[in-house]
């Protein structure tokens, strides 16, 4: 049995729409093994207690799970004219990959780059990254001989139900089931309560937002998300991230999978998502 966690960074606004618009949107998926579950909980626990002791001096450990570590907190570090904090967010970043290197996780999504002042459609573009990881996800299953299920952090009531019947239209067709693997539609969750998302949040925020941001920018000048300091995030982590993709041919030889970047901009290759 294994799990993919959704979860998204950036909006669906224009570029151009304010001070803190984002250039790119992300919606990535991390797969996880159920029975790795327990053991990737209690070492995502420790990195909170680790970098960040004062938010978790007091109470049960288990409670620690319900103060998320946003990744635009790391973000507004990893931008700081602080160099100390500039180097804890590095250090997240490390330890995070470790963890998810150590228990096998793999990730797969969407990397929808902006057009110049046009705004993304929230719904079609949502549920067509979601379908895509489905797809994605349902590979995987079927190659590891495996069931699955879709935990997706969870939007506003009336998204949601979009975003679930969408697969579910496709899955109980007359026609065929092309997620066969997967035992039902994706669930929404709050990320609170699930290690799993709160993971899937920081690598898809911390890490393949400022890449995307980096690689297919340069955005609009003064904004946050036009930094130099993104570039150095590529440029440390873009193989550990690109070795965390799960990727596979399909029956005409073409690669599937990954992290899968749609620019809208000038339709520049996904490749250059994880080079420097």
């Amino acid at each position: 049995m294994h799990i993919c966690y959704l979860d998204e960074s950036g909006g669906c606004e224009p570029d151009n729409a304010g001070p803190s618009a984002t250039p790119v949107m992300v919606i990535m998926g991390l797969i996880v093994e159920a029975a790795k579950v327990p053991a990737l909980t209690r070492d995502f626990l420790d990195l909170k207690r680790r970098h960040f002791p004062g938010r978790f001096a007091q109470g049960p450990a288990l409670d620690h799970v319900l103060t998320e570590i946003k990744g635009s907190e790391i973000l507004q570090m990893t931008r700081s004219t602080s160099r100390n904090k500039r180097r804890q967010a590095e250090r997240i970043r490390k330890d995070l990959l470790s963890i998810m290197e150590a228990h096998d996780g793999m990730i797969v999504g969407r990397v929808w780059v902006k057009a110049s002042g046009v705004a993304l459609k929230p719904t079609p573009s949502y549920c067509y990254a979601v379908q895509d990881i489905a797809r994605h996800f349902g590979e995987f299953l079927q190659v590891n001989s495996s069931e699955g299920l879709i935990i997706a952090d969870g939007r506003v009531h009336a998204s949601n139900v979009k975003v679930a019947h969408s697969i579910f239209t496709q899955k109980w067709r007359t026609g065929g089931d092309p997620f066969g693997s997967l035992r039902e539609v994706p669930v929404f969750s709050h990320s609170e309560n699930h290690v799993g998302i709160q993971c899937a949040d920081l690598i898809a925020s911390t890490l393949v937002f400022p890449m995307a941001a980096s690689a297919y920018g340069p955005g609009v000048h003064g904004n946050p998300h036009n930094s130099g300091t993104y570039h150095e995030v590529r440029k440390v982590f873009g193989e550990r991230v690109k070795g965390l993709q799960y990727r596979y041919r399909d029956e005409t030889g073409k690669w599937r999978g990954g992290l899968v970047v749609s620019d809208q901009k000038t339709q520049r290759p996904g490749s250059l998502l994880f080079k420097p």
